[in-house]
């Protein structure tokens, strides 16, 4: 485990950036997807991913839709061997899971163990803007920001801002309306979540 804020990887970063459960329980709600289908499109968005040499992929370990792509990042990392496809578990401060549940207290564990790297940001336990300052880390050292998002405030759109400021290209999976929506500088792309996942 570390704490370098000095990390640099010879390929490309992807970092994600999504919804606890609550708000991405009333994302789904909104829309006819579920956790299924939200699971088969990042993992279909990573492996395109990989074809476009990356090879790293950062989660910020906050319970919810962070752990989904952890998870999907390290059934990667072990298909694809940490050399193609690796994990860094992007962690915002010291106990950072001491309020959760134990089963996912447990997960976040398991796959934090299991990654290529794990990043603790802040060395000291919960403070006013940790969460943010580990958002900013997962932006500042990626290439691509992808992000499960339908427009509540928040952490995800906070980060979103903040990637869009710092001119990462961005990738939107907004179950509520079943679109996928590129963002990059001045150009916007969209397409459906139907058309995506039946493409062939």
């Amino acid at each position: 485990m570390t704490n370098d804020n000095t990390l640099n990887y010879a390929n490309k970063v992807c970092a994600f950036t999504g919804y606890r459960p609550q708000k991405l329980n009333a994302c789904l709600s909104r829309g006819t997807l579920t956790v299924q289908d939200i699971e088969l499109i990042l993992r279909r968005q990573m492996l395109t991913l990989l074809d476009e040499g990356f090879n790293t992929f950062m989660s910020g370990m906050a319970i919810g839709a962070d752990l989904i792509f952890a998870r999907i990042a390290l059934e990667l990392q072990r298909e694809y061997t940490p050399k193609l496809a690796r994990l860094v578990a992007v962690i915002p401060c010291l106990e950072h899971d001491k309020n959760w549940g134990e089963r996912d207290r447990i997960h976040c564990r398991e796959l934090s163990e299991s990654a290529y790297e794990t990043v603790v940001v802040s060395n000291s336990c919960y403070f006013d803007g940790c969460m943010a300052k580990r958002n900013h880390y997962l932006v500042d050292r990626c290439d691509e920001l992808i992000a499960v998002y339908d427009g509540q405030r928040g952490g995800t759109m906070q980060t979103i801002n903040y990637a869009k400021g710092k001119r990462r290209k961005v990738t939107i999976i907004d179950p509520s309306k079943e679109l996928i929506i590129t963002l990059r500088e001045s150009y916007e792309t969209s397409k459906t979540i139907q058309e995506y996942l039946f493409a062939e």
